[in-house]
């Protein structure tokens, strides 16, 4: 068993249980713990999610998110900008 194995947190296949015959989901309190509070500052309740195709909509608005915070810090060091250049499509410098 490997590291990533034991921690519940770091394996995103133990943070939900899927109904198969429907979309149904239920977040595991792993799900909840590694989730909520980056979904909260996002200003969407875990709570609410009861689908797969609402908890996918969700995490697109947090990599959306994490995009758009990464866009915040080019141009405060050229390391940092060589680094985010295949990101956003920008030529290395």
């Amino acid at each position: 068993m490997t590291q990533r194995d034991s921690d519940p947190l770091s394996n995103p296949r133990r943070w939900y249980v899927a109904d198969v015959g429907s979309d149904r989901i239920r977040f595991t309190a792993a799900g909840r713990e590694a989730l909520a509070v980056e979904l909260a500052r996002a200003g969407i309740d875990l709570r609410q999610l009861r689908t797969r195709r609402q908890a996918l909509g969700a995490l697109e608005v947090l990599s959306a998110r994490s995009v758009d915070r990464l866009a915040s810090f080019r141009g405060q060091h050229p390391l940092l900008d060589e680094i985010l250049a295949p990101l956003f499509d920008d030529p290395t410098t």
